[in-house]
């Protein structure tokens, strides 16, 4: 494999020539979230690459990640992310009901580092909201927020956490601003064309 893959199922993750400081902040923490939201990370031996290849072939999904895949590619593919160090795959679930996937991954080693002043120990975050009836009434906003705390909390030298919808998701970027998010730039990432967004570590945290 290239030192540079553009593929989602590749993590679009950098892996030469990696600054020694990036390799030593370790791969994402799990956060522990407060509130209603809970989140685990995907298991594909416990029936998670089944629920989230469901989720992924659900149109409103489809529209934005274009990951329709088959559960034995997802279960590849989360295997591969639990073994290495850039992306930790999640499972969210609200009132111990299971609602999103998501992706926690060290932007200095993705693609999207390469577009804004990354530090080594920045996260960013990609969301899918499976349930289509959970959409639409801010649990996306709720889970945003919970979740860039949670991270802010479970990583002390993580400054900012990084989300890249696609510049056309005008509900998503929404959904981000109202979550503490704000626009840095839209970028060409090679596969699509985004909004990155930023939430900074608030300074009344250590």
């Amino acid at each position: 494999m290239s030192a540079e893959t553009w593929s989602a199922e590749s993590f679009r993750e950098l892996t030469d020539d990696l600054d020694p400081v990036v390799v030593a902040a370790g791969p994402p923490p799990v956060p522990d979230l407060d509130g209603r939201w809970r989140v685990r990370v995907a298991d594909p031996g416990a029936g998670d690459a089944k629920l989230v290849a469901d989720w992924m072939a659900r149109p409103h999904v489809d529209l934005f990640w274009e990951q329709n895949w088959p559960v034995e590619r997802w279960d590849a593919v989360l295997r591969r992310m639990l073994a290495g160090a850039c992306t930790l795959p999640l499972i969210a679930a609200r009132d111990g009901v299971d609602l999103a996937y998501l992706e926690v991954y060290r932007t200095p080693r993705d693609v999207v580092g390469r577009h804004y002043p990354a530090g080594a120990y920045d996260l960013g975050v990609h969301i899918a909201v499976g349930e289509l009836e959970a959409t639409g009434r801010g649990l996306g906003r709720e889970l945003m927020a919970a979740l860039a705390g949670g991270l802010f909390a479970a990583d002390a030298w993580c400054q900012r956490v990084l989300v890249d919808p696609d510049a056309r998701h005008v509900i998503a970027r929404r959904m981000f601003a109202a979550a503490g998010f704000g626009l840095l730039a839209e970028v060409e990432l090679g596969h699509k064309r985004a909004a990155l967004m930023s939430c900074p570590r608030p300074a009344l945290l250590p």
